[in-house]
């Protein structure tokens, strides 16, 4: 059985916050340790602060390897000239790199299909630059997919994407792709399992 952080315990939290926040809080757990009776109990204050800067220093590398936000916008700028089908070109590369294949798909729904033994993700950029996404074209992919027994779907959207899209997506496997995902595809630093 795998371990499984839940979502809303403070590990995770800060897992998904910018890693000084990490840092400051095992730095407030020193400093605690260092107040209490004359620094007698500093020990305790380090030990309970290792955890932290153990987070901080795995939050910080994993977020020196995303794109800036230079490079973000610099992507979503270059993006907004491009075609769907250039698009989803882009992104594919990352996945034909580890093994899948890519063959265009015959639907309205999506553009590719990316297949590596009994996986199968479905890739939708079609409407990439539509200023804000609801949940009508997340269920019509969904529905293609069921057709052609597809794993996991790909929707890529510069714009808005609403709250109730993304519960959708959340619950039925689809990743969304909105500009800093689209700058690490674009820049060959996205890991595909």
């Amino acid at each position: 059985m795998a371990f499984k952080m839940a979502k809303g315990s403070l590990f995770a939290v800060l897992l998904r916050s910018p890693w000084w926040y990490s840092a400051s809080i095992g730095l407030f757990f020193i400093g605690i340790g260092l107040a209490i009776a004359g620094g007698k109990y500093a020990i305790l204050g380090i030990t309970g602060a290792l955890p932290f800067f153990g987070i901080a220093g795995y939050s910080g590398y994993k977020q020196s390897k995303l794109p800036s936000r230079k490079r973000v916008f610099e992507v979503a700028e270059q993006a907004q000239k491009m075609r769907s089908g250039e698009i989803a070109e882009k992104i594919a590369k990352s996945y034909t790199d580890n093994g899948y294949e890519s063959t265009v798909f015959k639907g309205a729904a999506a553009e590719l299909e990316l297949t590596r033994g009994r996986r199968t993700v479905l890739l939708s950029s079609k409407r990439f630059k539509v200023g804000s996404t609801g949940i009508e074209p997340l269920k019509q992919l969904v529905a293609v997919g069921k057709t052609v027994d597809a794993t996991n779907y790909l929707y890529v959207a510069l714009g808005e994407i609403s709250m109730a899209a993304r519960d959708y997506a959340r619950l039925n496997g689809i990743e969304l792709i909105q500009a800093d995902e689209l700058a690490a595809f674009f820049d060959g630093q996205v890991q595909i399992e």
